[in-house]
């Protein structure tokens, strides 16, 4: 138990770095196949786990200094980083879902941008579409389909080339609305550990705060008992006639007593 409790406070920084890989993975994906997310989207996304750690951090000093009964001053820089993170995550999540869902709606986006690669001869781009999906063409294994041909069923095409039957219409739609998913779990699971990670770093907080707190008591009794020590008299202080002492012995004179 000792050890998972040292171990806690790696937890949310691991779970944020793997967000942000997750996020990158998204954004390379989404470069490699041209689909038509925002790049914007993508760079909020890839930062937002950053800006969560440092935000999460900041407001979890807030808390435990409004804690010192300085609630007046405190609020408002609270209450700014909390709503910062919320429209933040929720500027991510909305837009994420817009690439999603219905998936009707998603039909535009990409076949205006399979056109405008198609308009422009970029072979590159269109090539590893098809490549990457195994794919030809568009709606049909012959439309816009690269090697671009005149005679785009004449010898030379991308099915002659690949004897690849499926095109790549689906395929495309699909790897567009995983990879605004992903951008969706990022802000949900981020939204999720925010209030786990402020009561941990609450939990955590203190029992340090108690030890400190236990050593300055026990430090103080130890300096009260060494100052009660100090004024009361010791052994040696004592008077050699008070009875008490331990210093040289007074006896009466014999010659007095046989008078």
């Amino acid at each position: 138990m000792h050890v998972v409790k040292k171990l806690l406070p790696w937890a949310t920084p691991l779970l944020l770095l793997i967000l942000t890989v997750v996020a990158i993975y998204s954004y390379s994906q989404i470069r490699l196949l041209s689909l038509p997310i925002s790049q914007a989207l993508a760079l909020f996304t890839i930062v937002l786990p950053l800006v969560t750690g440092i935000s999460t951090q900041g407001a979890i000093g807030l808390i435990q200094r409004a804690n010192k009964k300085e609630q007046n001053q405190l609020t408002l820089p609270l209450i700014a980083v909390i709503g910062f993170q919320l429209i933040y995550e929720t500027v991510v999540a909305t837009l994420a879902l817009t690439y999603m869902i219905p998936p009707n709606s998603l039909h535009c986006g990409l076949e205006d941008k399979w056109q405008k690669l198609f308009s422009t001869k970029n072979e590159g781009n269109i090539k590893a579409i098809q490549d990457t999906l195994n794919c030809c063409g568009l709606h049909s294994v012959f439309d816009k389909a690269w090697p671009f041909r005149k005679d785009v069923h004449g010898p030379g095409n991308c099915v002659d080339l690949t004897n690849r039957s499926q095109s790549c219409f689906g395929s495309w739609r699909q790897a567009e609305q995983v990879n605004a998913g992903l951008f969706l779990i990022v802000a949900i699971v981020i939204f999720i550990i925010k209030p786990i990670h402020s009561i941990m770093g609450g939990d955590t907080e203190a029992p340090q705060a108690d030890d400190r707190a236990e050593t300055r008591r026990l430090i103080e009794e130890r300096d009260d008992e060494e100052e009660s020590y100090q004024d009361e008299p010791t052994e040696d202080r004592l008077s050699p006639f008070n009875g008490s002492g331990q210093g040289p012995r007074v006896e009466p004179s014999r010659l007095s007593q046989n008078y």
